[in-house]
């Protein structure tokens, strides 16, 4: 089954507060992340990492919900 590209407003209503693996990323002029296919999705980051440490070639990973006060991501 092939999955849909969808835009960044649809992912966020499907897939609420889960963690994103997308592949096959729009991105804009200004490398802001448009649209793309939703690979892997879960409420644990961990399941998200395995995908990506899987995966050759371009994606990115979001989240969806609101990332708590005082959280740091490093990229």
């Amino acid at each position: 089954m092939k999955k849909e590209r969808m835009t960044i407003a649809e992912m966020e209503l499907k897939y609420p507060n889960q963690w994103l693996f997308i592949t096959d990323c729009e991105i804009s002029e200004n490398t802001e992340l448009l649209s793309g296919v939703v690979s892997v999705h879960s409420k644990f980051k961990d399941k998200v990492n395995q995908a990506s440490a899987a995966y050759k070639g371009s994606a990115a990973i979001r989240y969806t919900g609101k990332i708590p006060e005082g959280m740091v991501f490093l990229l």
